[in-house]
């Protein structure tokens, strides 16, 4: 190798596009007896969730950008002992894909339960309490907006403040329309007046 032949390089992703993902997580729902009820400040119950559950399988179904059918399936901390410990969620990534998910389904052992259309860049926080009784199983949604809802919401108030506007000379247009009609109408000589 020669001196100086090679040269590091850093390349900066600009890339203007959201990545999609969905991330869940299914706790235990447990609670603690010994704790007395606690309040929020607004004077609700608060509530417990307990810890992360190991064992459950998520799988979602969605639509591509392309009409496809994309699946994903994980199980939630498969292993926590050994080697690399594991995030206590699991996170699936949808690609560009701006679709809804289509399903969800969260398993244990032999129960499952399925949520439809939900939304993309979220988190959902699975509560399966009572454990056979999956119809009774909660799901919270927690959404992560992203760029693209400000820029829509810019673009929205851009287009009402022009509508505001074309109103509004329309509106001071037919004012004057009106007063010159009123003006010659005055001024008209009048025959039946003789």
């Amino acid at each position: 190798m020669q001196r100086g032949k090679y040269q590091p390089l850093a390349f900066r992703n600009t890339l203007d596009y959201d990545a999609n993902f969905v991330k869940v997580i299914v706790l235990t729902g447990l609670d603690n007896k010994q704790n007395p009820e606690r309040r929020t400040p607004l004077g609700r119950k608060k509530r417990t969730y307990g810890t992360n559950l190991p064992g459950p399988r998520i799988t979602y179904t969605t639509t591509t950008q392309d009409g496809d059918q994309q699946c994903g399936s994980s199980v939630q901390l498969p292993q926590a002992s050994y080697f690399a410990l594991q995030l206590p969620y699991t996170c699936f990534g949808l690609g560009r894909t701006p679709n809804f998910v289509d399903q969800l389904t969260v398993g244990l052992g032999s129960k499952l339960r399925n949520w439809t259309q939900l939304i993309p860049n979220s988190q959902i926080i699975v509560v399966p309490k009572p454990l056979n009784e999956p119809s009774h199983w909660k799901a919270q949604l927690f959404v992560t907006p992203s760029k693209l809802i400000l820029m829509s919401v810019v673009a929205l108030g851009g287009t009402c403040l022009v509508i505001v506007f074309i109103i509004l000379v329309l509106y001071i247009k037919e004012k004057r329309e009106d007063k010159q009609e009123r003006l010659q109408e005055s001024h008209r000589f009048h025959f039946d007046a003789m």
